[in-house]
């Protein structure tokens, strides 16, 4: 809970300085992360009350869906790290492609302060930003990842 005059612990985390591993390996520093989101359905239930009258509508938590995530990351010379991962699952070859990892958020002196572990995931697509020669940005790379969960650690 913040506490008056606030100290710097109690800063908003900052998005900007972001990674996403796999086992011991970094696999990208985040340009952007999007999707990392669960949510339940809700089940309505309605039932008469005594004598016939109505009852308010209760509300249940139903089935748990995980949108896809959705990552951009730089292209770096010589990384190829999700082109194979993706490979890998283009040729069958799932239960051995499918990843836990982790996003992490680090602060201005690149000390870990945030974690969110991501679970059972494998690519599903991979888009590069267009490539042209009139530009001078920087290639992306934009994979769509699907996980069965995550959790917050830090």
């Amino acid at each position: 809970m913040p506490t008056l005059p606030a100290n710097r612990s109690e800063d908003p985390l900052q998005s900007h300085r972001c990674t996403v591993e796999f086992g011991t390996e970094i696999a990208g520093l985040l340009i952007s992360c999007d999707g990392l989101e669960s949510k339940n359905e809700i089940v309505e239930s309605r039932s008469m009350g005594s004598g016939g009258r109505d009852r308010p509508a209760s509300r249940i938590p139903g089935k748990l869906s995980i949108d896809p995530l959705e990552i951009q990351l730089f292209v770096l010379k010589g990384d190829d790290f999700f082109e194979k991962w993706f490979k890998g699952i283009q040729d069958g070859k799932i239960t051995s492609n499918t990843k836990d990892g982790a996003i992490k958020m680090y602060d201005s002196e690149n000390a870990p302060v945030a974690e969110w572990s991501i679970l059972s995931a494998w690519p599903s697509k991979l888009t590069y930003t267009d490539l042209d020669s009139s530009s001078n940005d920087a290639l992306k790379l934009t994979v769509t990842l699907v996980y069965e969960g995550f959790s917050r650690e830090l």
